[in-house]
């Protein structure tokens, strides 16, 4: 196997390692990524249904409240001529009251509920855009370590196989400027002619400037 398949092979499995290794841990991040922010959907939708519930026990609590005033009202207009009714009126009113202190006691674990659930949302989506911070980050530097493993590999495998291609070229382009050179005196006549028309050139240039001097 030649020098330069064999480097080529090896730069290739380097390249390919780096990026594996790369997109291994990006798509383990990414997965974990994703589920934070799954859970974070669910807790949003679950907030969601507890403030729904505490509007609607905020509306039982007022409408309780207008029942025990209505009741006491009744037990008012009449205890002056029906006694039995009076007090019926009373005992209703009692029962409002003691179905309003419930349903205050479950708007308040409600309300509990929901100010622990926004801020764990809100730790939450903190930590979501600090990881995916920081997952943009260690891609950009596993990037640019990938491409320097690969140039720096590329350097130290490459150089002797340069260094045999450039000597070959060398010896090569040597050979054809001998050859070239060769040819251009190998006719005599020939060089003779392109040597006096080189001289009568100069001799015309020289003149041209004595010319140009005088005037």
């Amino acid at each position: 196997m030649s020098l330069f398949k064999r480097f080529s092979i090896s730069l290739g499995s380097r390249v390919e390692q780096v990026v594996s290794d790369l997109e291994n841990h990006a798509a383990v991040a990414e997965s974990s990524i994703q589920a934070m922010r799954k859970k974070i959907a669910e807790a949003k939708v679950r907030l969601n249904h507890v403030h729904r519930e505490t509007s609607r026990i905020d509306q039982q609590i007022a409408q309780q409240k207008d029942n025990i005033e209505r009741w006491q009202q009744r037990a008012l207009s009449s205890a002056e001529g029906d006694e039995a009714k009076a007090l019926h009126c009373v005992k209703r009113s009692q029962q409002c009251q003691q179905q309003t202190l419930r349903l205050q006691q479950v708007l308040q674990q409600y309300q509990q509920t929901a100010t622990q659930l926004s801020q764990q949302i809100e730790n939450s989506e903190s930590n979501l855009q600090a990881q995916q911070q920081k997952l943009t980050l260690m891609q950009a530097r596993q990037s640019t370590a990938a491409a320097l493993t690969a140039s720096k590999t590329c350097d130290e495998m490459s150089e002797p196989y340069l260094d045999e291609t450039f000597d070959r070229w060398e010896i090569k382009l040597s050979a054809s400027e001998m050859a070239a050179n060769y040819d251009d005196f190998s006719d005599p006549i020939e060089h003779e002619f392109l040597t006096q028309e080189q001289t009568e050139n100069l001799r015309m240039e020289l003149t041209r400037l004595q010319e140009q001097e005088k005037d």
